[in-house]
């Protein structure tokens, strides 16, 4: 998967994460993990618990993580899979999956957030990257009583598609892929 645009808004970039980022990525999961708990939302707390690091490091490795930056800071990240990891083939369980890309750990620093770069990245994700023809499909998931990222994937044009495991599902059609 190619990046074919590097620019996210006037003063933001995005690249593919190096192992160098590993710190900065993992404090932006920490950072955002209790921010969560301090609003009474549990998810990503396995971050806070320890858990998590060797998710990050081996989307870093697989090349599956970016980063988004300014001004030469990491302010957020997100991984985009062209294959399902073990957790999308658990939550997703009968339905096909070789047609969809999969979005996992979505996050901005809370200095960043209320800018609309959120939905910046998800539009990124579809018009800056250089998607295989055959896959069709935007898929992601986050947990079911986070009413207000729930709500925010609906607003950017994802189609809630079910629940597993106490996780809503989300899918989206990829911009001319029909």
């Amino acid at each position: 998967m190619l990046i074919i645009q590097h620019h996210l808004l006037d003063d933001y970039t995005i690249q593919r994460a190096e192992r160098k980022h590993f710190d900065e990525l993992l404090n932006l999961f920490l950072e955002a993990a209790a921010w969560l708990r301090r609003n009474g939302i549990r998810q990503w707390g396995h971050f806070l618990d320890g858990y998590g690091r060797d998710d990050v490091m081996i989307s870093i490795n697989s090349g599956s993580a970016f980063v988004i930056e300014k001004e030469g800071n990491v302010i957020g990240t997100v991984s985009v899979l062209l294959e399902p990891e073990a957790w999308d083939r658990h939550i997703w369980q009968t339905e096909r999956l070789d047609d969809s890309i999969f979005i996992h750990r979505l996050a901005l620093s809370r200095s960043h957030a209320g800018r609309n770069l959120g939905k910046e990245i998800l539009r990124w994700i579809e018009q800056g990257l250089q998607i295989p023809d055959h896959m069709k499909y935007i898929k992601l998931d986050c947990v079911g009583d986070n009413e207000k990222l729930n709500h925010y994937y609906r607003a950017n044009g994802f189609q809630y598609a079910g629940s597993t495991d106490g996780h809503s599902k989300y899918v989206k059609e990829l911009q001319g892929k029909h």
